[in-house]
């Protein structure tokens, strides 16, 4: 076998474009790592894969190239140019340069926004502003005012059923009876009928015996009542469920047991709505139903459709229009309305009288929708006659619920209801009400948080939409008769922040001079935090009222009630006030934390610090990141427990990625350090590979985000101490060897490609810690791909020793490398491998070639090593394996091909590689053509040898003629040709192929002068 090459002419042009002078700023071989191993610069960057599916599908496809055009020789794809692809390395300062960037920071820096400045400047030193804009943070508040207004009975009522408990509840013993009146009813005359139903009506047999059941058996008592009241109705026995109702009602006069009362409460209107709606229902047919005439008509038109055949009932239409009024309603539904009503007035008693016509508010409507002022009114009135405070208030709060539903638009009787209610205030203090609390077993303050439901859902009524005067004359009511914070905290919850805003300073005063209750003035303070944010205090205001609030906040003995209002004031703090104002409330958090600790008071305090947690992590880059270098932050994380304090890093560092750019702000690089060691010790072999790349992937985007301008020497000794605490993540350990990289390329393109003493001193120890960090990394394939960037790092600074030994290092661990995905992975490798060897010069002792040499044996021992699994899969395995071989030494050909030429088709400037160190010498070329025929031997042997799947083989045969037909020369090359054309014609003949490689048939005749039909 005697092989000549085949001879290319490169321009100048074409081997300039090959190669420049720098790196563009995406380049990276290492493309298909990144991918699989989610390797991202920043957590939300996508990488781009262009580069790498090109060299892919360059090295799976030999037979793409062509012979003329320097833009598609036979070293295209994975052989033709892996330097020219762009690059993470680069730096674009090639136009800039300076002797020495490694010196002390008087000289100008290039990587500066500001020529003339010595540091790059620092976009969290500047003004940033705050995440969330202020005009933002008011709308979100007003939102939440709103929402909090209308916020649905069904929430509250289960909010007061789970704060109002007992274990016990004493009742009467009729209690326990069951309603039964059907046959005494049913046996009466006319006459006797109506009045044993006024009886019945106002049947009180007396208080008899008492009974003490426990809470449930209570509710399950209700249950059963409310059950029966539905039985009873659908029954027809109107008066058994009236006296279910009334019944059931008569327990709201009773506050025997006051701590259970606004949970009776909740479970008897729940009754009441139920027959509020029934007797709606009931009403609502009455009017659906036709006129005597319209009757007569429709049963004529049944007796004429019978005669003709029965058909399909059809579903009786409503008479009724969408939105009815009075006048839509006949004269039938009108009375039985009426009816109703003259039944429920004719109950003796108050309380029953006034809940169930508040029941039955709705079907007002079936008369007049004009009084419903006037009967509001009334009612409202009426409860004044309740002579206990507790029933009267939740009576009060009954009304403004189902005046709510049906008159929303009128709240002129909820403010008359505040106003009673605040008057009623002063019977407070007299002895005599200190007496029935006594005989209760509570004191004011409890008593005062048992009406304190029914208070805020009646301001509520009043509060929305309600102009400064009856704000103001609340107020005055307020001040006039109450005092009580209880009232305060409902006032400001519930009435728009700005009628009090631009008095912030009284506010605060009135505060303050409020008698206590079971809200405590720091309850309030929180409240009225809440608000501020919506509507601040005006400018001139703001420090007195921070300062009064705070004088009163920071002496608060309650951790959990002082951690809640500080969060509240610090979310004001970070929109209306300033960095100062910050610093000072984050130290007080801080040092109440301290004491606490060490009074053995922070046990499950971590919960409570969430939402103050959320709000800095939030906004931890507002003024400037003042959160993030005070250090208080990383204070309070450590209160945490260990898995949720990683949470709360990982979204510290998420919000850097997201709102931060480069930084060499060396404080806030150490707090985002320590946050970042805090997230990495959390990881361990346990943790599942998602949290570990996900985590990894943080921390990535955290040391990418380190800048320290020219300063390279500080910024190589970050990323050692990087090295050494993200030591159990690989991805990390990858993502600083290629920072590493990128800081060599830095200085190269700072230096214009020429290095003085000092710089190429400094890029042999960035080389050296890529040296030290490489075998650490556990993936194989990583670190091939790792090795193949720092060669040509090395090759790119003229460190040709450091390049040898990266090269070296990376053949010497090619048989360790799995053979799965077909082997895929080694052929895209071994292209980009041979592509950086096509410019690596040989070596004086071991000759040219013996980078290539190496690799050739290094892929031999890789075919032969056994795979694990059954003898199937390991023979298949083999088989793969031993076919991706020789896919790779087909790739190597080409670059034998490269070096057999007068001119290599790219350069490393600086750098002599074989077509300058050797010019084509008989020893050279002699070499060159035994390493070549070695190849092609190799390549013949594997394709006889080849067993089972016949398109492997022919895949190989192909491969073998495009090389053979682009790279060499000579009546040698034209039978070897010809010798392996005949045998694959042969194979395709009998498996009727032909016609699928005829056109490689028809260009092996136009290569060797053969005639179509030979």
């Amino acid at each position: 076998m005697n092989l000549d090459f085949r001879q290319y002419q490169y321009s100048e042009e074409s081997r300039q474009q090959a190669l420049p002078l720098e790196l563009s700023n995406d380049f990276h071989p290492l493309l298909s790592v990144v991918k699989e191993n989610s390797i991202s610069q920043q957590p939300s960057a996508s990488a781009d894969t262009s580069s790498g599916k090109s060299n892919g599908d360059a090295a799976s496809n030999p037979s793409s190239s062509s012979s003329s055009d320097p833009s598609s020789d036979p070293l295209s794809g994975a052989l033709s140019d892996p330097l020219s692809s762009s690059d993470p390395l680069s730096d674009p300062l090639s136009s800039l340069a300076f002797d020495d960037p490694l010196s002390a920071m008087v000289m100008d820096d290039p990587l500066s926004l500001n020529p003339s400045s010595g540091d790059s400047q620092n976009p969290i030193t500047a003004d940033r502003g705050r995440t969330t804009s202020i005009e933002d943070a008011q709308i979100m508040a007003a939102q939440k005012f709103e929402d909090e207004l209308e916020t649905p009975w069904v929430i509250k009522k289960q909010q007061i059923l789970k704060t109002y408990q007992v274990t016990s509840v004493r009742v009467r013993a009729d209690f326990m009876k069951d309603e039964d009146n059907r046959e005494d009813a049913k046996s009466l005359k006319s006459v006797d009928r109506t009045k044993a139903r006024l009886d019945a009506l106002e049947d009180n047999k007396g208080e008899g015996e008492t009974l003490q059941l426990t809470q449930k058996e209570y509710v399950d008592q209700l249950t059963r009542y409310h059950e029966e009241l539905q039985r009873a109705w659908k029954a027809g026995e109107r008066v058994l469920s009236i006296k279910i109702v009334i019944k059931c009602t008569r327990l709201l006069a009773d506050t025997s047991v006051p701590q259970f009362y606004p949970s009776v409460f909740i479970m008897v209107t729940e009754i009441l709505d139920t027959f509020g709606e029934i007797v709606w229902d009931r009403i609502l047919g009455k009017a659906e139903e036709e006129e005597e005439g319209e009757k007569k008509e429709e049963e004529k038109e049944k007796e004429e459709k019978g005669k003709k055949g029965k058909k399909k009932k059809k579903k009786k239409k409503s008479r009724l229009p969408p939105n009815w009024t009075t006048e839509d309603i006949n004269v039938n539904a009108k009375e039985t309305c009426r009816n109703w009503f003259y039944k429920i007035s004719s109950i003796r008693e108050l309380l029953p009288r006034i809940y169930m016509e508040m029941c039955l508010l709705k079907c007002y409507r079936f008369l007049s929708t004009d009084e419903y002022p006037q009967v509001l009114s009334r009612l409202a009135s009426m409860i004044r006659g309740v002579g206990d405070p507790l029933v009267s208030v939740f009576a009060q709060c009954y009304l403004a619920r189902c005046g709510g539903v049906v008159y929303r638009d009128e709240s002129g009787y909820a403010t008359t209801m505040v106003y009673d209610y605040l008057y009623g205030f002063k019977e407070y203090e007299s002895e005599k009400f200190a007496g029935s609390l006594n005989r209760m077993g509570v004191s004011l303050e409890e008593f005062l948080h048992l009406q304190s439901p029914a208070v805020e859902w009646i301001f509520k009524c009043v509060g929305r939409k309600a102009p400064k005067s009856v704000f103001t004359t609340t107020l005055k009511h307020y001040r006039d008769y109450s005092s009580n914070s209880m009232v305060l905290k409902h006032i400001i919850d519930c009435f728009d922040p700005k009628h009090y805003a631009p008095n912030a300073a009284a506010m605060v005063s009135l505060v303050k001079m409020a008698k206590p209750s079971k809200v405590g003035m720091i309850g309030v303070f929180e409240t009225i935090a809440e608000r501020f944010i919506q509507s601040p205090p005006p400018e001139e205001q703001r420090m007195l009222v921070l300062n009064e609030v705070w004088k009163v906040v920071t002496k608060c003995d309650d951790l959990k009630t002082y951690i809640s209002c500080s969060t509240a004031w610090l979310e004001v703090v970070l929109h209306h006030y300033s960095s100062l104002e910050l610093n000072v409330l984050l130290r007080d958090v801080v040092k109440h934390l301290v004491v606490a600790e060490q009074e053995g008071q922070v046990e499950g305090i971590g919960k409570d610090l969430e939402p103050l947690v959320k709000l800095l992590v939030h906004h931890c880059y507002d003024f400037n990141g003042v959160i993030l270098k005070s250090g208080e932050l990383l204070a309070i994380l450590d209160k945490f427990k260990e898995s949720r304090k990683a949470e709360h890093c990982k979204e510290l560092l998420e919000s850097f990625a997201k709102h931060s750019d480069e930084t060499s702000d060396p404080v806030l690089i150490n707090t985002l350090f320590e946050v970042s060691r805090t997230l990495h010790d959390s990881i361990d072999s346990l943790s599942p590979e998602g949290e570990q790349r996900h985590c990894a992937s943080l921390i990535c985007g955290f040391i990418e985000k380190i800048n320290y301008g020219k300063d390279f020497e500080r910024q190589l000794n970050t990323y050692v101490e990087c090295r050494a605490v993200f030591c159990n993540l690989d991805d990390v350990e990858t993502r600083l060897v290629l920072c590493v990289c990128k800081l060599a390329m830095q200085t190269l393109n700072l230096m214009k490609g020429k290095h003085n003493k000092k710089t190429a001193a400094f890029v042999k120890g960035c080389l050296a810690f890529n040296h030290i960090t490489i075998p650490s990394i556990d993936d194989t394939k990583i670190r091939l791909d790792l090795l193949v960037t720092c060669g040509l790092v090395g090759l790119k600074n003229m460190c040709l020793p450091q390049t040898d030994t990266f090269l070296k290092q990376a053949i010497v661990i090619v048989p360790e490398v799995a053979g799965g995905n077909g082997g895929a992975d080694m052929i895209a490798w071994v292209g980009t491998f041979c592509g950086l060897l096509v410019v690596v010069p040989g070596s004086p002792d071991l000759g040219p070639f013996y980078l290539m040499n190496g690799l050739q044996k290094a892929l031999q021992k890789w075919s032969e090593e056994e795979e694990g699994g059954n003898a199937a899969v390991s023979s298949m395995m083999k088989a793969s394996k031993k076919f991706a071989k020789s896919k790779c030494l087909l790739l190597m050909l080409g670059t034998c091909s490269s070096w057999a030429q007068k001119k290599l088709p790219y350069a490393i400037p600086g750098v002599d590689s074989n077509d300058t160190l050797y010019g084509g010498s008989e020893g050279y070329m002699e070499e060159l053509k035994q390493l070549t025929e070695g190849i092609v031997a190799e390549v013949v042997a594997d394709i006889e040898a080849m067993e089972g799947d016949s398109s492997m083989k022919d895949e190989l045969v192909l491969g073998l003629l495009d090389c053979l037909i682009e790279f060499f020369q000579g009546p040698s090359a034209d039978k070897m040709i010809k010798s392996l054309a005949k045998k694959m014609m042969k194979r395709e003949q009998e498996s009727g192929g032909l016609d699928k490689n005829k056109g490689w048939f028809l260009k092996i005749k136009q290569r060797l002068g053969l005639q179509t039909d030979q």
